[in-house]
């Protein structure tokens, strides 16, 4: 484990940790206007390293590289602390809580080298109270947000300042940006154009980048994150930030695609009394009249 920050004169940034193969991945974001409630920090112990999402009173869901120390083997739960409630990385946060995972939960099918099966699993020790958390829904299998379908993405990640990636400058504000859905077999064909030796889009992967080719992307310290999008006025959670893009024009990211693992999570949760499952929504179903499909916050 490794811990990066950029000082330029005066200017305190905020600590990043990496973990395994975390790739320099929000860029040309802003400061989110309120704490997303289900929004997580991932610290080890003090130093934000990956974000994560609360899709459960007891389970949070992020990217399996994120828990991955370089000689392959998993993180000690025990040095990891869950903070949500964060508007910043420093400084007073009224609505914030710490919670401590029981135990960390990796794809069994993951593969480094690739980024397929990218995901993974907390059990936290205690649930998590319902105000003002609200676990975010996540998208059922079988339907997907097609291309180009508006998105967000959020995160306390590295950013980009005069052509150089720093860590958030103190006291680091929740950066927030949207970006569209991008069609895989595009996606595919940008990476091999403007990559050397770039790794295949699976069908458990779903790409996004800024609207019509925007400088827009997550970054280092953002992995694990969600992206989501509005279906029927609620927020759906369609991707695990996981690797690519790192905020070059025409060069999307790449998400891990949560439909495709809706039974590895369900089958993973069940096997705890608590059974504490995510809701997953259909979002290929009919909206209610008056509802909003799709839309930026």
């Amino acid at each position: 484990m490794w811990k990066t920050c950029v000082t330029l004169a005066l200017l305190i940034c905020v600590q990043v940790c990496a973990h395994g193969p975390l790739y320099p991945r929000i860029k040309n974001g802003v400061n989110a206007q309120q704490a997303w409630p289900w929004m997580v920090s991932l610290q080890d112990p003090t130093c934000h390293f990956c974000g994560g999402s609360l899709i459960s009173r007891r389970w949070v869901l992020s990217a399996a590289h994120c828990f991955i120390r370089n000689h392959g083997t998993v993180m000690d739960k025990n040095s990891i602390t869950v903070h949500l409630g964060l508007m910043t990385q420093h400084g007073v946060n009224p609505n914030e809580i710490v919670a401590f995972v029981e135990k960390i939960y990796i794809h069994g099918s993951y593969n480094a080298a690739t980024n397929d099966n990218d995901i993974a699993l907390l059990h936290l020790t205690s649930p998590v109270p319902p105000v003002p958390f609200s676990p975010i829904s996540l998208v059922a299998h079988g339907s997907d947000f097609p291309p180009p379908t508006s998105s967000r993405i959020i995160g306390w990640g590295q950013t980009v300042a005069g052509g150089f990636i720093v860590n958030l400058a103190y006291p680091g504000i929740l950066q927030e940006a949207g970006v569209v859905v991008v069609d895989s077999t595009q996606c595919q064909n940008q990476l091999w154009t403007y990559t050397t030796n770039p790794k295949p889009i699976t069908n458990n992967m779903i790409c996004a980048g800024g609207p019509a080719g925007g400088n827009i992307d997550c970054l280092k310290g953002d992995s694990g994150g969600p992206m989501m999008s509005v279906h029927c006025s609620q927020w759906v959670q369609s991707g695990i930030t996981s690797w690519g893009g790192c905020g070059n024009t025409n060069l999307p990211g790449v998400y891990t695609r949560v439909s495709q693992f809706q039974q590895w999570i369900t089958v993973t949760i069940q096997n705890h009394p608590s059974r504490d499952l995510p809701r997953f929504i259909n979002v290929n179903a009919r909206c209610p009249p008056g509802t909003q499909i799709t839309r930026l916050k």
